[in-house]
């Protein structure tokens, strides 16, 4: 059992229970995370922040995990605009009472909750292939095998959690040399079906990171519901991890706040958490045409920025 003190005073040694869960767990599950998704749904969002949806929740976790840990409220249901398992997690959940609560209530009534955060499949740990629009059975546990999230969760009802969107006080995010480098080494392979595409992908991912992020586009792309930037990821020292990577935030929220402003040059200590680019992959569909060997290669991602580190941090 964590006492209070670990919990409370030792990030370093709540990291390295994730990556001994990480490794302990993926090594038995299977090396390939597989699944089909609508091409309407891909374009729909290749260059939205957030997803709209109707959540049932079929189950939350009584209380958020602890700080050391990452501080996330799970939940998991089933919406039928996307049509997948789904997971959403509520960031800094302990000090966001009120969506807390709004949660809770719709578990307990099984009315369907409107939530609105930014959409995410990644291969973090998938078991089972799944088909987007395939039914979706009561799910039994707040944490089930699954690959499309909404995390984080920026409104549930009418209640909005933009508040939660900074570093957790204790946790310690993946290191950027290391995390980088596994997310730059997965691997995916497309293939076009008559109405969508199925990704192959590396699975068991790490899930999340803080490095430094350097604006280096020229332009922010402003849409509805927040703006993408493009940038290059560095190790806190400095080192360059990669260049041409896009930035994701979320409308409203204080790392959206912070970076609209940001002048070409300047960098950011930053905590994310990557995303598969739906606009990467629908490049790769449209060149395929003529060129099919794109169907096959690197892991094409994005960072939902969630936090930004004090100056000097």
């Amino acid at each position: 059992m964590l006492t209070a003190g670990v919990v409370a005073g030792c990030p370093v040694a709540g990291r390295r229970m994730t990556i001994l869960y990480t490794n302990v767990v993926g090594a038995l599950a299977p090396k390939e995370a597989i699944i089909e998704i609508n091409r309407d749904f891909l374009e729909r969002y290749k260059d939205r922040v957030t997803i709209d949806v109707k959540f049932t929740i079929d189950n939350s976790l009584e209380s958020p995990n602890p700080n050391l840990l990452d501080g996330d409220l799970h939940v998991a249901g089933r919406a039928p605009e996307i049509g997948l398992r789904l997971v959403a997690e509520l960031m800094n959940a302990a000090s966001a009472k009120r969506a807390m609560a709004a949660i809770q209530r719709a578990e307990s009534t099984h009315t369907a909750v409107p939530m609105t955060g930014a959409w995410r499949l990644w291969p973090e740990h998938a078991v089972i292939p799944e088909a987007q629009g395939e039914a979706v059975p009561v799910l039994k546990t707040p944490n089930p095998d699954h690959i499309f999230e909404i995390h984080p969760i920026a409104r549930v009802g009418n209640v909005s959690a933009l508040e939660t969107f900074h570093p957790v006080e204790g946790y310690r995010p993946g290191s950027a040399q290391r995390t980088f480098g596994i997310y730059q080494g997965a691997e995916c392979t497309l293939k076009p079906t008559p109405t969508g595409v199925t990704l192959t992908l590396t699975n068991w991912l790490y899930n999340d990171v803080h490095f430094l992020m350097e604006v280096t586009g020229a332009r922010q792309l402003v849409v509805g519901d927040g703006r993408f930037v493009t940038g290059s990821a560095l190790d806190p020292d400095g080192t360059l991890l990669v260049e041409g990577l896009r930035f994701v935030f979320i409308k409203g929220s204080a790392p959206e706040r912070m970076v609209r402003s940001l002048k070409r040059g300047v960098r950011r200590h930053v905590w994310g958490l990557p995303r598969v680019s739906f606009a990467e992959i629908s490049r790769r569909l449209s060149e395929s045409a003529h060129n099919p060997a794109v169907l096959k290669g690197s892991l094409p991602y994005e960072i939902v920025v969630l936090g930004v580190y004090p100056e000097g941090k």
